[in-house]
């Protein structure tokens, strides 16, 4: 009972944002800023005393009243029980000094985890780095930070925080993707812009992600400010390293560390390992991963709460490190509706539907190549529409390897089914410590105990309560991580008695997996009642929420009766009961797991709130996606880029209720709203939404149908369907009555690209016209600047670069009103491509700040779009090497994208790359397929370039002789549109890999 007594007085001291006391992390009253300042003052002294003088003095200054001694008294006698035990205010000779028990100030914690990172690779040292900055909500000591007594220790915290964040990001950089702390540098450049070590990381990082222009950019800026605002110069350092990244130095370009492994889609080790210890399951690990070596098909089954998921995600990480496979993961957990499967498959896979094909044919065709590895999580309820396709892709994709989590196996012949048992827990009645300490449940809920009550340690005193708790959970993990949560508010003695006497929780006859599965709904249940009604009601509304949701999106649609605080305010307190879970604290940004979420839905559905609920969710995220609309067109457009892309998963499940319910005002207006995003995105499953949302019989009239025909219109572009799409763009102009040009300008735009690539510019160029008024009637200046760069692109690709150099210079005018990455990029590429001919040099500058500037908005499409010219003028200039590296990840992205309107484009160069490289076979064939797919003629084709594709077409048939062309040819003829990708990308890898070594060293690519 003592220590039960001790751990309830806990006391801890925070300065690392200002004072602050919290006793079982409760927040107490100190007093006022008198006492605040005393106690800040004892605190920054430490272990030196503070006389009385120099009290008064710190409080007072150069006025105290004649009863500051007494006062002073007071303030010490009022503060010491608050303090105790673990703080002293000891009195002697020299004066007060506070006395601290270990680890119970911030300030001192922050220095411990900064330390002991020292001790580590810089892998190793991230957690304990992001650890002691996660201490930090403000300025060291807060108001008290400039008081003479306290200005000195302050000031040394603050040094010690932006160290931690040298070497935390230091860290980062050397083990991750650079690109992901680019904006975080950024942050940090413009919050210490005199911190030259911010600088140099961040001109490293550009450097590393292929912008060595904006890397001297940026220190040109800093030399600049220097100069200006102190008079200094660049230090040796920074101009060394200028220097090198002038000379492209390839030890830029390695780390000290080896880069985290990413599978096809962006899955890398440290997010499938996720933020909490993984404990026991030893055995099953290896078992599980030989499985899968092994097995084309693996199905881990169990209750709700075992641990499928992270188990499942561990093999995943081990195949990823061992270099066994890639790796794609595809979360089911947030779709309604089981015929969504294909396209969050496709997602997943950063995949779009192809040309004259279906999803489920393109995710076919996409995994048919190459070893991989595909993890289906939480299948169960989606297993009638997954089986099927599951069964296809085994058959049609050799070597990959699928991966499932469910509570049921999928039913499919040949499936191989790991069922996975709860954590082993202890006999029902220890007699100390150490019997139950190996047991895996034990651990874990230790582990997680350790987290919500800190100092918690398991004893001879309450080895027989944690032993009732994890058999009592029948040792689910999800079960012990709810039980340790409620160590935040409760000792382990009321916990295990609170779960005794709900005997509902574990019956007597309740073993094996449905009882196991009773025992996590009866437990989610117990955690639900313990819930005020407030709170309950915000959990069984988040429930509607897909894969995530943040602040705003909570408060908007959660509601409470009248008197009850925001739901905000209950939010913080599910995530303190483990609830809900914080995704991602920058943001910050929530979610609930599955088990939750499925037991929060079905209390949810029969409350009569159901529908209203469901209603305000389509509301918000409508609107949200036509305020994101109108924000892409701004400076703005970075940051609604990736809300949208952020909020996906919620915004196809808002259009699916629009669907459900026959609302095709929402669902217009949706797939309206986000058609630019998605364009730039290349995330053309919006195309799919369209056709189902026009074939709506309440959307005939509706104002939006115009502009959701020629979405769909638009997709049948990309998709080189050109016919398809002038009809498609046709019959969207015939329903928009007494409208000329269309208000969105959107069939205008399909037309104008479409009729080109089919050789009818003329036709185009009016169209192109068209759009532009729409675009000036409507005074978007980001609709302008497009319209003005698709009719500076198209005037340059019939020969009339003067115009084309024109009507860029409107283009860049017009951007500037708009002030939007994606119309400087586009302003950009138009000039970049009218000056290819007469200064290639400035051509190339544009160009790659074109592709730079769209690719950090997230504009995908005008990145690869720009990038496609850049890599052309390599290859003229003889940088092959640079250019089939560049053309190789182009191709991969349209393929990905499902985009041929820009393969065309991206294959025709390499065609003219193949053929200087000596590669007359490959050349030829590719050549042929062009010709099939009438791809000859795609945008932009200057007639430049028609009199070099002939020349290169006559030199290919002299050097091969006329029947070896004719063969090469007749095989491209033959063609699939993925073939030819295929063996484009096989002729590109087997180039580079016939380059000399050191070609490559000096690029920074592993051989």
């Amino acid at each position: 009972m003592r220590q039960n007594a001790r751990v309830s007085s806990r006391v801890e001291l925070e300065v690392l944002g200002g004072i602050a006391l919290r006793r079982d992390g409760e927040d107490c009253r100190l007093g006022g800023p008198q006492a605040e300042r005393a106690l800040a003052v004892l605190v920054a002294q430490r272990p030196d005393a503070m006389s009385m003088d120099r009290l008064i003095e710190s409080i007072w200054a150069s006025e105290p009243p004649r009863s500051a001694t007494s006062t002073i008294q007071t303030l010490i006698s009022r503060l010491r029980p608050l303090l105790a035990p673990d703080f002293m205010i000891t009195l002697d000779a020299s004066g007060y000094r506070l006395v601290a028990a270990g680890g119970l100030v911030d300030a001192d914690r922050f220095e411990e985890l900064l330390t002991g990172s020292r001790a580590f690779d810089a892998a190793a040292s991230i957690a304990p780095l992001e650890s002691a900055l996660q201490l930090w909500h403000g300025q060291a000591y807060g108001v008290y930070a400039d008081a003479p007594e306290v200005r000195s220790e302050a000031a040394r915290l603050e040094e010690l925080r932006l160290v931690a964040f040298d070497v935390w990001a230091e860290a980062r950089i050397a083990t991750g993707d650079p690109a992901t702390m680019i904006a975080e540098l950024e942050v940090l450049v413009d919050l210490h812009p005199l911190r030259e070590s911010f600088w140099r990381l961040l001109m490293i990082t550009l450097y590393r992600t292929g912008r060595q222009a904006e890397a001297l950019r940026r220190g040109e800026q800093f030399r600049t400010m220097l100069g200006e605002e102190l008079g200094l110069g660049l230090s040796p350092a920074l101009r060394e390293l200028q220097t090198r990244i002038v000379a492209n130095d390839a030890d830029l370009l390695a780390s000290t560390v080896p880069p985290t492994a990413h599978g096809p889609a962006g899955v890398s080790v440290r997010m499938l390992l996720g933020a909490t210890s993984f404990i026991g399951r030893d055995l099953d690990l290896a078992a599980l991963f030989l499985a899968v070596v092994d097995q084309t098909l693996v199905t881990v089954t169990g209750p709700g709460g075992v641990g499928k998921t992270r188990l499942a995600f561990r093999v995943a990480a081990l195949a990823l490190e061992a270099h066994e496979s890639a790796v794609s993961v595809v979360e089911f957990a947030s779709l309604r509706d089981p015929s969504g499967v294909a396209q969050v498959i496709a997602h997943a896979l950063d995949i779009q539907e192809r040309q004259f094909r279906s999803i489920e044919s393109t995710i076919e065709e996409h995994l048919a190549d190459g070893s991989s590895l595909l993890v289906l999580d939480n299948c169960e309820h989606v297993t009638e529409t997954l089986a099927p396709l599951v069964d296809r892709l085994r058959s049609a994709c050799p070597e990959l390897r699928i991966l499932a989590t469910s509570r049921e196996p999928l039913g499919l012949p040949g499936e191989y089914i790991k069922v996975l048992a709860p954590l082993d827990t202890p006999g029902p009645e220890p007699e100390h410590s150490t019997d139950i300490n190996a047991f895996e449940a034990v651990k874990l809920f230790l582990a997680r105990a350790e987290v919500a009550a800190p100092g918690f340690a398991l004893t001879d005193d309450n080895a027989l309560a944690v032993t009732d708790i994890c058999r009592r959970l029948d040792g689910l993990p999800l079960g012990l991580e709810l039980a340790a949560a409620r160590l935040r508010t409760m000792d382990i003695h009321s916990l295990a008695r609170q779960l005794h006497q709900r005997t509902d929780i574990l019956g007597q006859t309740q073993r094996g997996a449905d009882g196991r599965q009773r025992t996590l709904h009866h437990l989610v249940e117990w955690s639900y009642d313990l819930l005020d009604p407030a709170e309950q009601a915000v959990f069984e509304q988040l429930s509607l929420f897909a894969g995530g949701f943040d602040l705003s999106a909570a408060e908007a649609v959660v509601t409470l009766e009248p008197g009850h605080f925001s739901p905000v305010a209950h939010l913080a307190s599910l995530v303190d009961k483990s609830m809900v879970l914080l995704d991602d604290a920058s943001l910050p940004r929530y979610r609930l797991l599955e088990p939750l979420r499925e037991f929060a839905l079905d209390r949810l559905r029969r409350r009569m709130i159901f529908e209203a609920t469901e209603s305000r969710h389509l509301q918000w995220y409508r609107d949200l996606a036509e305020r994101g609309s109108a924000g892409l067109d701004g400076p703005d457009e970075t940051i609604w880029s990736d809300a949208l892309n952020r909020d996906f998963d919620n915004l196809r499940a808002a259009h699916q209720t629009a669907l459900r319910h026959n609302d095709a005002d929402s669902a217009l207006r949706l797939v309206a709203a986000l058609r630019e995003f998605a364009f730039r995105r290349i995330r053309y499953e919006l195309t799919s939404w369209a056709d189902a949302s026009t074939a709506m019989p309440s959307a005939t009239g509706h104002t939006q149908r115009t502009t959701v025909l020629a979405v769909s219109a638009y997709g049948r572009f990309v998709q080189g369907d050109m016919e398809s799409a002038v009809a498609l763009a046709h019959d969207a102009l015939a329903t928009a009555v007494g409208e000329s040009p269309s208000t969105s300008g959107l069939p205008e735009r399909v037309l104008g690209n479409a009729l080109f690539y089919m050789q009818r510019s003329a036709e185009a160029l009016d169209w192109m016209d068209r759009m532009l008024q729409s675009a000036q009637q409507s005074g978007n200046g980001g609709r302008v600047t497009h319209a003005l760069y698709m009719q500076s692109v198209a005037h340059t690709s019939i020969g009339d670069g003067i115009r084309g150099a024109v009507l860029a210079g409107e283009a860049n005018a017009a951007a500037r009103q708009a002030n939007s990455p994606t119309a400087h990029a586009q302003a950009d590429y138009a000039l970049g491509l009218a000056l290819e001919r007469t200064d290639a040099g400035e051509a190339r500058a544009l160009l790659e700040r074109a592709g730079s500037v769209a690719g950090a908005a997230g504009n995908r499409w005008i990145e690869a779009f720009a990038l496609t010219e850049v890599h052309g003028l390599q290859a003229r200039r003889g940088e092959h090497l640079d250019a089939l590296i560049g053309f190789g990840q182009v191709v991969d992205t349209w393929y990905r994208g499902g985009d041929w309107a820009n393969q065309w484009l991206s294959l025709r160069r390499v065609l003219g790359l193949l053929l200087d490289l000596g590669a007359y076979d490959a050349a030829a064939v590719l050549h042929g397929a062009l010709a099939a797919t009438g791809a000859a003629h795609a945008l932009p084709f200057e007639p430049a370039d028609a009199e070099r594709l002939a020349q290169e077409v006559s030199q290919l048939r002299t050097l091969l002789g006329p029947d070896d062309f004719t063969d090469a040819v007749d095989q491209g003829t033959t063609m699939r549109n993925s073939q030819i990708v295929n063996f484009v990308k096989e002729k590109i890898a087997t180039l580079i890999t016939r380059q000399p070594p050191e070609a490559f060293l000096c690029k920074g690519i592993s051989l």
